[in-house]
């Protein structure tokens, strides 16, 4: 009886895990003015180290990552003074032990 109290367990745990890992979180960031000139859109995918998304200081850090990243793409694309706005970002798969990959997206505005 407590093999299989255990395996029950064990079990519950396993398919628990299995849900809290395939979960999500998303951000919204620098949000897009009316009178802005968007020229294009730029992705970018990058491994950050915090696993707890509810916190507040952990969604501001992805939020000014997904942007230094966003701009780098947004550099190498686009000639001239460009900024991000409308960033989205969503976490993946984790990657190593506390580390999880967040692909970002967000339209690149034209400076003037």
């Amino acid at each position: 009886m407590k093999l299989k109290r255990k395996l029950a367990l064990v079990l519950m745990v396993s398919i628990i895990m299995g849900m809290a890992a395939s979960c999500s979180t998303t951000g919204q960031y620098m949000q897009l003015s009316k009178d802005e000139n968007v020229i294009g859109v730029v992705q970018a995918t990058f491994v950050v180290k915090s696993s707890l998304f509810f916190l507040k200081s952990a969604k501001d850090a992805v939020n000014v990552q997904a942007y230094i990243k966003l701009m780098e793409a947004a550099g190498e694309k686009f000639p001239g003074n460009v900024d991000i706005r409308d960033i989205t970002w969503v976490t993946g798969k984790s990657v190593y032990l506390d580390n999880t990959e967040v692909s970002a997206t967000g339209r690149v505005v034209q400076l003037e």
